[in-house]
């Protein structure tokens, strides 16, 4: 007999999978329970919508186990992946074999495809004829191929084709590259004509395997050519007329110009490169093309071409940035040597691919308009393999600096060269998670403002990681900042089971290497990592003195989820931050934390010396944020919270379900007015009551405070201290918050603002302000009088001034020795660099 219980069972094999599935369910059924049975662990914003989650690595014991727990239930759904993409056999017959048999399958094209008899055996057809197409089609290509090759000595030889008529045929394949590479005819040539075209179809329909081996192939050997440039700035144009590689022309044309620089070109193409020549100030450039596709995701021989689309004057570095403009220093583009090949793209490869050997540079710059992503080429890609595979002086050779030239480390050339750090000044590079411009959330606004406040006696150099579609405002960044250089993570997530999720997402070889290219190049004083899922970075300047920056003690967040959840995987993953923060924080020369209750428990947790750790506070611009209330039409309740943040998405349900409920049987019509933060739909896709008001990511948040009657925290769980509470104090608003909401801030109950734990207390506090004018105003003046007194900018700049003096040796060398990777994670930490999977871009909001 059946229990009257009515759940939503998901399957899923990858956590993205199973963060599609289980939004999908919620957005059409709000108040169903989802059960989720998973053979990787979920997200963490994804395990808070679910009220079951169950995980095993085997599919097999996964499914018997939902069947154990959902027969006796009544299942009203069963949602299972049909992606394409190896999801386990048991994962996907799943709902065929739990009663009473209603499924919802995932595709690969992320629609979600009803499980009745009709609709699947349509699904199945499709892809049967898709595959049939598919290869059919290459088989096709493949003999297309070879009956263009035979077809005309079959036409002379009459209809009986024998195999002496076949190797004739490829005997012309061979005479066709012998034409096309010039006169002298090398055994190499004979054996590159016939092969060509065979290997470069032959990779294509093995989905381009070389693409992973090829870097276990070549060596790291260095090209020694002087890096001497003639002196000069003319430019010298050199079109490039037809398929064929004009090596020889390009030789002789390079040699008889007197310019320093060759624009190559083909031929309809207008370019203009007075952007590209800021970019040979680098003594080490070679060359620098105009970006006309992005690569993405897809993994290259060479990387050729930018991760992303460019923004208008942002240059980026690339192995071998192909384009059909290329402007190049001629006097190093002979002392390469121009190769004979017949494909433009095949020497163009070579070229770049020496010019890295010999530690020489190449940029790609950015363009207006929209790009599309990088195609395939088989063919030139193919050449380039054979030509380092045959040629043992090239097989050698290996880039000098791969991690810089991956094409995913953006800047921009004319703010760069325009603003230059002021001599005898102590100099701090900040590495941070997320771009600390715009003012997005709370972390950006801390690392932003501070910065700010300490310029006139710092100078600051950025290297920061964009998120996904972020735009990057490079004015308003060099107005802090000295030197600003922007990551796109490019690695996807490590299955290193030993690091919190977090810390998985956010590896980049590219982020280690420039943190070492900005070390060497620009000399700072004083490494500055911004939160603890980036403490791995910490080594990546030797010899200068590095600070972690705690935002909060994320172990302590992850204990409060860990106790709130109660399962095996939220003590796992509370057990692995807790390992993964204590052995990073012996390891700085300096923590930061934002509250003293934090310094006194990072001291506790890692024993680390008092007064090597300090604590440097939240703050608010107070000249800013000033009170101002201009009431709306309705009563508005205020919440500001980034949905990125977990705490903030929990809170967010918390006033949803419990709060507001409460407050609007007194007052039927006052309306909840949420900023959730860039993306919010992507954490959160349920149904909402009309008159809860949801805003994205808002730059301006000045007119929300106005028009609110009061501002709700209602943080079940946080850490850190939070500046949407600071901000709303200097806006002389009214402040409802729970105890983790307002925690570590030193705020008085009832003077500062109401603090309440018990939805049903806060309810009622929120509407006593509601209720009382006078109560109102006098939280808002003593809100905004605390603000002033202790969390303005300006004095908190002060304290951390204080810790760079002594931190950086002007008040006397610290005692312990530089940063370096924590006993017993450095095999797990390396191990995340050679590791391929989805990034997580999921970043804490304080």
């Amino acid at each position: 007999m059946k229990l009257g219980v009515r759940v939503v069972a998901v399957f899923g094999h990858t956590s993205e999978v199973c963060a599609r599935a289980v939004a999908h369910v919620r957005a059409g059924a709000p108040e169903t329970p989802i059960w989720l049975f998973t053979t990787v662990p979920p997200l963490a914003q994804t395990e808070a919508i679910c009220a079951k989650v169950c995980v095993n690595a085997s599919a097999f014991a996964l499914l018997r186990l939902a069947q154990r727990m959902l027969w006796p239930l009544r299942a009203a759904l069963c949602v299972a992946p049909w992606t394409g993409d190896g999801a386990p056999l048991p994962l996907r017959l799943a709902p065929f074999l739990i009663p009473p048999f209603r499924a919802l399958f995932l595709n690969a094209a992320h629609d979600f495809l009803p499980g009745t008899p009709a609709r699947v055996m349509v699904h199945n057809w499709r892809n049967l004829r898709d595959a049939v197409h598919s290869g059919w089609a290459r088989l096709a290509d493949i003999a297309g191929g070879c009956w263009k090759l035979v077809s005309y000595h079959i036409w002379r030889s009459g209809p009986v084709v024998r195999t002496k008529d076949l190797a004739r045929a490829y005997w012309a394949l061979v005479s066709y590259h012998v034409w096309r590479s010039g006169p002298v005819v090398r055994v190499k040539d004979l054996a590159c004509g016939w092969s060509l075209w065979t290997a470069a179809t032959f990779l294509r329909c093995l989905a381009y395997p070389h693409r992973r081996w090829f870097h276990r192939l070549h060596g790291d050997a260095a090209l020694p050519l002087a890096a001497g440039s003639e002196p000069g700035s003319g430019v010298a144009v050199f079109v490039q007329r037809g398929r064929q590689w004009r090596g020889r022309e390009l030789e002789k044309f390079a040699r008889a110009s007197s310019a320093r620089f060759i624009l190559w070109r083909q031929d309809g193409v207008v370019e203009d490169a007075g952007d590209m020549l800021p970019l040979f100030d680098d003594e080490r450039t070679f060359a620098v093309g105009r970006q006309v596709d992005y690569r993405g995701w897809k993994p290259q021989i060479a990387v050729s071409a930018p991760f992303r689309t460019l923004q208008p004057g942002e240059a980026t570095r690339v192995l071998a940035p192909l384009s059909r403009a290329l402007l190049v220093d001629r006097a190093r583009l002979l002392a390469l040597g121009i190769p004979n090949c017949s494909l433009p793209g095949a020497a163009w490869l070579l070229l770049f691919w020496k010019a890295a050997a010999a530690g020489w540079r190449s940029y790609t710059v950015g363009q207006h308009g929209l790009l599309k992503p990088q195609p395939d080429c088989p063919m030139e890609e193919t050449s380039f393999l054979l030509h380092v595979l045959w040629d043992r002086s090239l097989r050698q050779l290996g880039p000098s600096e791969p991690g810089l030239s991956a094409g995913n480390i953006a800047f921009q050339p004319a703010l760069s060269r325009a603003i230059r750090s002021s001599p005898g000044r102590l100099r701090v590079l900040v590495v941070s998670p997320f771009l600390p411009f715009p003012l997005s959330h709370g972390g950006a606004v801390r690392i932003y403002n501070l910065c700010r406040s300490l310029q006139d006696r710092v100078d600051f150099a950025l290297a920061a990681v964009r998120e996904k579609n972020e735009r990057v405002d490079y004015a308003r960044l060099y107005d802090v900042f000295r030197e600003v250089r922007v990551v796109d993570l490019d690695e996807r997530v490590s299955s290193d089971g030993r690091l919190p999720r977090q810390v998985r997402g956010h590896q980049s070889r590219s982020l280690r290497a420039l943190i070492g290219e900005m070390t060497r190049t620009w000399q700072p004083d004083l490494l500055q990592v911004e939160y603890t899922h980036m403490a791995s970075f910490g080594d990546c300047a030797p010899g200068v003195p590095a600070i972690l920056v705690e935002h909060d003690l994320t172990f302590s967040l992850y204990r409060q989820l860990a106790e709130s959840r109660n399962t095996p995987e939220a003590q796992r993953e509370y057990d692995r931050w807790r390992t993964f923060e204590r052995a990073w924080l012996r390891t700085f020369h300096g923590v930061w934390t934002v509250s003293e209750e934090d310094r006194a428990a990072a001291i506790a947790e890692s024993g680390r010396a008092p007064e090597l750790t300090f604590s440097v506070p939240n703050g608010v611009d107070t000249a800013r944020f000033v009170p101002r209330y201009e009431p709306a039409e309705e009563p508005e309740i205020l919440y500001v919270g980034s949905f990125r943040h977990l705490p903030n998405l929990i809170g967010f349900q918390a006033l949803r379900e419990h709060v507001m409920p409460r407050v609007w049987q007194r007052h039927p019509k006052v309306r909840l007015r949420v900023v959730a933060g860039p993306r919010h739909e992507e954490f959160w896709k349920g149904t909402v009551d009309p008159r809860i008001v949801m805003h994205g990511f808002v730059e301006d948040l000045r007119p929300l405070y106005a028009r609110a009657s009061a501002v709700a925290v209602p943080l079940a769980v946080s850490a850190g201290t939070n500046i949407k509470v600071l901000e709303a104090m200097a806006c002389g608003q009214a402040i409802v918050s729970t105890v983790p909401g307002c925690a570590g801030l030193g705020l008085e109950d009832g003077g500062d603002l109401l603090i309440r734990d018990g939805w049903p207390e806060f309810a009622a506090a929120l509407c006593q302000v509601l209720d009382d004018d006078a109560l109102k105003c006098w939280l808002g003046a003593n809100a905004r009088a605390t603000a002033e007194q202790r969390f303005s900018w300006d004095a908190i700049a002060g304290q951390a001034w204080s810790s760079y003096v002594r931190l950086s040796g002007l008040g006397g060398r610290p005692e312990t020795g530089p940063a370096q990777r924590p006993a017993g994670l450095g095999a797990g930490v390396d191990a995340v660099f050679h590791d391929h999977r989805a990034v997580d871009d999921h970043v804490p909001d304080p």
